[in-house]
């Protein structure tokens, strides 16, 4: 067992910065005024579009901002939308600024994704969508989810802010719904400090998402020469990512394949050395046909022990940390007639989760002290 070293320092995650980056922030401080759609837009959308094999991209301000636009898009007051419990207050938030209902829905044990089973018993006339999360980069059973959308003429956004990098069956998360979105905040395995991307198949979802992402306008039509002159055309958003984070981004997603590569090599050598204390923790399961980014690393211990163990890794210098309180049993969720025991999987995860470092500059000499501190404290 590697000696314990009380000075060691590992932190959940490390951006993948360097000095492309930058001299592109640079580059676009010089170039212009900083504002979104500019050259350096344009090069990410073009980078984008090509590495998802997604036709239509438009760069936001965050993966939350993609999220409103997808809402604004696709619902009116009296709709309702499924999505998981175990998730980010984003996605709810998203829904209520639309004037629609979340419904919260139970998550698989194993994956930590939304239960397809326990979507079809949520659906109702008012639904509207179905609101997936791909939990750490692990994809959602995608082909039975896509199933009950069309026999129930529903839309399938995918917050896909975990999932950049990450496949189902081939094809790249984000990009199998009707709409996409993704992050680029500070945690994620692309970051360019805040920032996102919507993205879509359906031409015409993209032309209004143009228009509302634009402040109502149809200015970017203008931009492109299709017209004289632009105008106010409909109730719109200020949801458009500055030029200097554009060009922070831009240089991420040219290192996309190796930041994925690096985290997967992680990831496999993690799970070799923690199959000791397989006895005693839960280790991240691998649904079939996802090919993971490892965005996070998480196990689960038995309730009760979770503070004990955070607790011993961080006097060890690990740090370690909890995910989300389920949305139904926050303050906001028991204000939509939520209580607790309502989605008792979401509960048993979010009571039992630990995610542990994980990024593409973690070491193996630092997943062996990972371990040896984790075995000592439990």
């Amino acid at each position: 067992m590697p000696k314990i070293n009380h000075k060691f320092i590992i932190p959940l995650h490390k951006t993948y910065w360097g000095k492309e980056e930058e001299r592109a922030a640079i580059a676009a401080l010089r170039s212009g005024t900083g504002v979104g759609d500019l050259a350096f837009s344009e090069a990410l959308t073009r980078e984008l579009s090509r590495k998802l094999n997604v036709p239509y991209v438009l760069p936001t301000g965050s993966g939350t901002a993609a999220l409103e636009l997808a809402c604004a898009l696709l619902l009116k007051y009296g709709h309702e939308v499924i999505l998981p419990s175990f998730t980010f207050t984003s996605c709810a938030n998203a829904i209520l600024l639309a004037g629609a209902k979340p419904v919260f829905c139970d998550i698989d044990i194993n994956t930590y994704n939304i239960d397809p089973a326990e979507i079809e018993k949520k659906i109702t006339k008012k639904t509207k969508a179905i609101m997936i999360v791909h939990y750490a980069g692990m994809a959602c059973a995608m082909d039975k989810i896509l199933k009950i959308a069309n026999e129930n003429n529903l839309y399938v956004i995918e917050d896909a802010a975990h999932a950049l990098g990450a496949t189902y069956n081939g094809k790249n998360l984000g990009t199998i719904g009707n709409i996409g979105c993704f992050s680029f905040h500070g945690t994620k395995n692309v970051a360019s400090g805040e920032g996102g991307v919507f993205v879509t198949n359906e031409k015409e979802i993209f032309k209004n998402a143009e228009i509302v992402r634009e402040k109502g306008t149809n200015r970017s039509s203008f931009m492109r020469g299709e017209r004289k002159k632009y105008s106010w055309v409909k109730v719109g958003r200020s949801l458009i990512l500055s030029d200097i984070l554009s060009a922070i981004a831009f240089e991420q997603i040219k290192k996309l394949d190796k930041i994925t590569s690096l985290r997967r090599k992680n990831a496999e050598y993690f799970l070799s050395k923690l199959k000791r204390l397989s006895s005693k923790i839960i280790l991240p399961i691998v649904s079939e046909g996802t090919n993971p980014n490892w965005h996070i690393f998480a196990i689960r211990i038995p309730r009760g022990l979770r503070t004990q163990v955070i607790k011993g890794l961080r006097e060890f210098a690990v740090e370690a940390s909890f995910h989300y309180l389920p949305l139904h049993q926050s303050q906001m969720g028991k204000k939509l007639g939520y209580k607790t025991k309502d989605l008792p999987v979401s509960e048993e995860v979010a009571a039992t989760l630990i995610r542990l470092p994980m990024h593409p500059k973690l070491k193996k000499s630092e997943i062996d002290y990972i371990v040896a501190a984790l075995a000592k404290i439990i």
